[in-house]
């Protein structure tokens, strides 16, 4: 005989002497019974609670999360979700992007297929390390087999945020990719252009007819996206500033105008009355012919980064002087603004930087060359007070 278990499911003994547990459960907005077996009543009595307990969870998650087919998701099921439903048109396109390609090109081809409750720190620790020392799909002759600490940096954050989603989501208690630890990188040195190779990059700036463009970008510091993106309407000559509030990137391979990369990043900067003078002569020497401040010279449209990185390193070859990034002429507007003695809070907010603290860390070499002369300045001012007492003294004995 059947006997009910508090009113959720019912226990009976089979004839070959083992405990039945039977309840009910919805699939697909269908009653289907399933069964728990056992060789006594009490272990029986236990499991089947057990069961009812998990299903009735698993229902509340499908109520409370109404984008959820499946109570128990796989990563690639749940990577989906949180893209659709908490990154689409919530994030900056970029981001969004980044996150999509690192969840199909690394992760969920990895351990997509595992149930996100079942996924662990020893497996993120395995999973992130094997792409640190054998995650390169291609260049592997050239660049080695594993990926840049960076690239799986870039990768762990995109885990890690998708799965923090989860448990804000009650998904899963906790995010097992907190606790993993990275492999720690040596910070290269930062590759900066000095004062006395100015002359010689900007003069072959000029040869190139693109002396306007980085007269202004080591006058400011911009990003690469932001100088690209600027028009004529942000030029205030009267005020003699730049307005910086909108930049180029690539996304899914066209070019796009976005936000600043933070709020802090949307400013207004003070440039010399030479540089404005420059880029007024560059207008009427080139026409309007695009409210684009610096636009392509093959579309009339906006520049490829990428292709001004390549000219810039092409410059460089023929001023010959030492080959650096673009990304390195902001910090070489930073430091040299630091050795000619500006104060690092002007220089946070002409990069754009949230936090002046940021700008001191990065720029900790210049800004320790700069408390050693105050130091010796405080020295010699010691030093001199000193003397003049000690010559005062002479005199009045």
């Amino acid at each position: 005989m059947a006997k009910r278990n508090n009113g959720e499911g019912t226990l009976r003994k089979r004839a070959d002497g083992r405990w039945e547990g039977r309840y009910t459960v919805t699939v697909n907005g269908k009653p289907k019974v399933k069964y728990i077996l056992a060789h006594s009543q009490k272990d029986c009595k236990e499991k089947l609670e057990t069961a009812i307990a998990e299903y009735e969870e698993e229902r509340k998650k499908l109520v409370r999360c109404s984008y959820l087919t499946n109570p128990n998701p796989t990563l690639a099921e749940w990577s989906q979700i949180w893209l659709d439903n908490f990154c689409k048109n919530c994030i900056k396109d970029y981001t969004y992007q980044g996150y999509k390609l690192y969840m199909e090109k690394h992760i969920n081809p990895a351990i997509g297929d595992m149930k996100i409750k079942n996924i662990t720190t020893v497996i993120c620790q395995q999973f992130l390390m094997e792409m640190y020392t054998n995650g390169r799909k291609r260049g592997r002759e050239t660049h080695g087999t594993g990926l840049a600490l960076k690239t799986v940096k870039d990768i762990k954050i995109t885990l890690q945020t998708c799965l923090q989603k989860a448990v804000d989501e009650e998904l899963i208690p906790s995010n097992p990719v907190k606790k993993v630890k990275m492999p720690t990188e040596q910070k290269k040195e930062m590759q900066t252009m000095k004062a006395s190779e100015l002359k010689a990059f900007l003069d072959e700036t000029k040869n190139s007819g693109c002396y306007e463009f980085y007269y202004l970008e080591l006058m400011t510091g911009m990003r690469i996206g932001e100088i690209l993106a600027l028009t004529w309407d942000d030029l205030d000559t009267e005020n003699n500033t730049i307005r910086v509030n909108k930049q180029v990137q690539r996304i899914d391979g066209e070019l796009v105008i976005n936000t600043p990369k933070t709020q802090a990043s949307i400013r207004t900067i003070i440039i010399c009355e030479d540089c404005v003078l420059a880029l007024l002569r560059m207008r009427q020497r080139e026409g309007k012919v695009s409210n684009l401040m610096f636009p392509s010279p093959a579309t009339g449209s906006y520049r490829d980064p990428r292709a001004v990185t390549n000219r810039l390193h092409r410059i460089q070859n023929r001023a010959g002087v030492p080959r650096i990034r673009f990304h390195d002429l902001r910090h070489s507007f930073a430091t040299l603004s630091l050795e000619q003695g500006m104060d690092i809070k002007t220089v946070s907010h002409m990069l754009g930087h949230t936090d002046a603290g940021f700008t001191m860390n990065t720029y900790m070499h210049v800004t320790d060359q700069m408390q050693k002369t105050v130091a010796d300045t405080m020295g010699k001012l010691i030093k001199d007070s000193e003397k003049q007492e000690s010559e005062v003294i002479k005199l009045n004995a």
